[in-house]
């Protein structure tokens, strides 16, 4: 729904109508925030803090995140709290093989991980991509025809949905929100959006497209992914380059920086 539409349809503009969709749909238990710590998720705990409802903040504690978030979170979102469900992650990697765009296994595990059963508040907006284009603001289990197991179980509550960055960054300074410092490196002014990065994520994601300057900015996990990558090579090798179920692989790397270059080019699917 376009904000003219929004408000022709309700008279409010999307502050307000966020704010009302949060006090509708708050159940008795109150919200389980997800909070990621990127500029959205800030947005959204102040708007849970206006609208007065209960809420208890969450932040899936992932190894491949930028250490900024975790270091934001503890300081501005004190009582958000540290879910971890990637433990022996790297482990995984090797266990699973590295994630691939229709193959992204670690979603499943970080992302998706906690809330199960509750109604789950998050910062999506409709603006970040193709699949985010055609969600809605409030989503039931009877409106998934197939998702994973950890989020089949949950009623998803986004109430920004229809916010634009430029929306995002206008409230933001309006209303004195703190946020991640890194959206600002590089930029020439602070509070607008105009550093070099736009998102925060998983370093190196499958969809990145800046896997340079995350290399730059981030050397320790990309050396974690560096070091599974090797592990993978040996484990495959000590197969005679075949998989764990006895086919032959299709790609046969002899480094692990030669399958980290592979990766990091995008040039396998799966």
């Amino acid at each position: 729904m376009a904000l003219e539409q929004l408000e022709m349809a309700t008279g409010m503009n999307k502050i307000d109508y966020a704010i009302m969709i949060l006090q509708t749909w708050e159940p008795k238990d109150g919200y389980h925030f997800a909070d990621s710590g990127g500029k959205d998720s800030s947005l959204v705990r102040d708007l849970l803090i206006k609208s007065g409802v209960k809420y208890d903040g969450h932040y899936c504690e992932s190894p491949i995140d930028p250490p900024q978030i975790r270091q934001f979170l503890k300081e501005h979102h004190p009582e958000t709290q540290f879910d971890n469900h990637t433990r022996n992650f790297w482990k995984l990697v090797v266990q699973k093989s590295l994630p691939m765009r229709n193959r992204r296994w670690c979603c499943e595990r970080i992302k998706e991980a906690g809330g199960e059963g509750r109604v789950v508040v998050v910062g999506n907006r409709k603006y970040e991509g193709n699949v985010r284009r055609n969600q809605c603001f409030i989503e039931t289990p009877q409106d998934r025809a197939k998702y994973s197991k950890h989020i089949m179980n949950k009623i998803f509550v986004r109430p920004i949905l229809e916010f634009t960055d430029y929306d995002v960054w206008d409230y933001i300074r309006r209303n004195n929100v703190p946020y991640c410092s890194i959206y600002d490196e590089g930029a020439k002014r602070k509070g607008y959006g105009e550093g070099l990065f736009k998102r925060l994520g998983c370093v190196l994601c499958p969809f990145s497209n800046h896997i340079e300057l995350e290399e730059r900015y981030f050397p320790k996990i990309v050396a974690n992914w560096k070091r599974a990558c090797g592990r993978i090579v040996e484990e495959t090798k000590a197969r005679g380059y075949r998989t764990k179920k006895g086919k032959p692989v299709r790609n046969k790397f002899e480094t692990g920086e030669e399958m980290y270059q592979w990766w990091v080019s995008r040039k396998g699917t799966g």
